[in-house]
């Protein structure tokens, strides 16, 4: 199935309203929250984490970066960050590099950082690298099930 599709069919089941914003081709979120004219804090980034013969999302905002010692510590568990490899053929659906902003939708365990409830509405990652889903963060919860979340992420450093 088409992930833009499965993600509309669970937003829909879940009586949460949402838009599509398309935006030209991009490869990362940064790129993305510009093309599609919007601050990286809105937009939600998955991050795809291996633990302890588990694996987690961990949707962040996108200026953001996942403190990974906090997330452990708060759960229990240690994490790093999966490889491309991984993330491809659990969401094989999905264009290579794309973690879906509803990993739910694919009975995929995530947590979320309550850094993106700051926010009057997020934008999560379609599927592909041209569309985005918009939400109301009043919503979010929903959204995001019974899963998780906590604080665990912190501004991103700038590596030059």
């Amino acid at each position: 199935m088409n992930p833009l599709h499965r993600m509309e069919r669970f937003l829909d089941a879940h009586l949460i309203p949402f838009d599509i914003v398309s935006h030209p081709h991009t490869h990362t979120s940064a790129e993305t929250a510009r093309a599609a004219g919007l601050s990286p804090g809105r937009i939600a980034k998955g991050v795809l984490l291996d633990g302890q013969e588990c694996q987690m999302v961990a949707m962040i905002p996108a200026d953001q970066e996942i403190h990974l010692g906090k997330l452990g510590l708060d759960h229990g568990v240690e994490f790093s960050l999966a490889t491309e490899s991984s993330v491809s053929s659990l969401f094989a659906e999905c264009e290579p590099g794309v973690v879906p902003g509803l990993p739910n939708a694919w009975g995929v365990e995530m947590v979320w950082d309550d850094a993106l409830m700051a926010q009057p509405d997020v934008y999560l990652e379609a599927g592909d690298h041209k569309r985005l889903l918009h939400i109301e963060t009043r919503y979010l919860r929903e959204a995001f099930g019974d899963s998780p979340h906590c604080h665990f992420c912190q501004p991103r450093m700038m590596h030059g």
